[in-house]
């Protein structure tokens, strides 16, 4: 099987993957309407990070959730998000800033949910790039890949100053594909303000 680099990289595009995958999670935030920075109580509280999910996830194209569903998930992604150590709550941090307003409040832990989903749904992107366009156990494919890769960007990536060859890639085919995607993203992010 020969590898298609144009095709990866076309897959990687920073346009593509926000045209695609990334934009859904932004209007999904963005259509949400949050009445107020704090709950009244923890019923509340829950009652909006339960509908904020179900929303978010019907709006990204990633099906629907039921009320258990969107809860346990919600509550999950906010016990990861708000744990600075192993001996505190998250949820319960996330439901105190939603109960009294500090940091950002109730408009901080959707944001929070928001970027967790958003960013899975990259990481599920990139894994689909890769897992299904090179066998990861394939030494000549990934050889084929990192040299095409390395043929191409070699210079660029010489000139500031990385020093890699395209054995480099060959063992981190994964890693120089996400770092490859993060520097088009950088990139674009400077021709917008352009």
């Amino acid at each position: 099987m020969s590898i298609d680099v144009d095709r990866i990289l076309r897959l990687l595009d920073q346009s593509r993957i926000n045209q695609d995958v990334l934009m859904a999670h932004d209007e999904a935030r963005e259509t949400f309407r949050l009445r107020t920075m704090r709950a009244r109580d923890a019923r509340e509280f829950k009652w909006i990070v339960t509908t904020y999910y179900q929303h978010h996830v019907r709006h990204a194209g990633q099906g629907t959730a039921s009320e258990e569903e969107a809860f346990g998930e919600a509550k999950r992604l906010l016990d990861t998000v708000y744990t600075k150590d192993p001996f505190q709550e998250g949820y319960n941090v996330a439901l105190r800033m939603g109960l009294d307003g500090s940091q950002g409040g109730l408009r901080d832990v959707i944001n929070q949910i928001a970027d967790t989903l958003k960013a899975r749904h990259l990481q599920k992107y990139m894994d689909h790039v890769y897992f299904d366009h090179i066998n990861p156990l394939s030494k000549t494919e990934n050889m084929e890949l990192s040299r095409a890769f390395y043929h191409r960007f070699g210079p660029v990536l010489r000139e500031f100053g990385f020093e890699v060859d395209e054995m480099t890639f060959a063992w981190n085919t994964r890693a120089a594909l996400e770092y490859h995607r993060q520097v088009l993203e950088h990139l674009f992010g400077i021709a917008k303000k352009i």
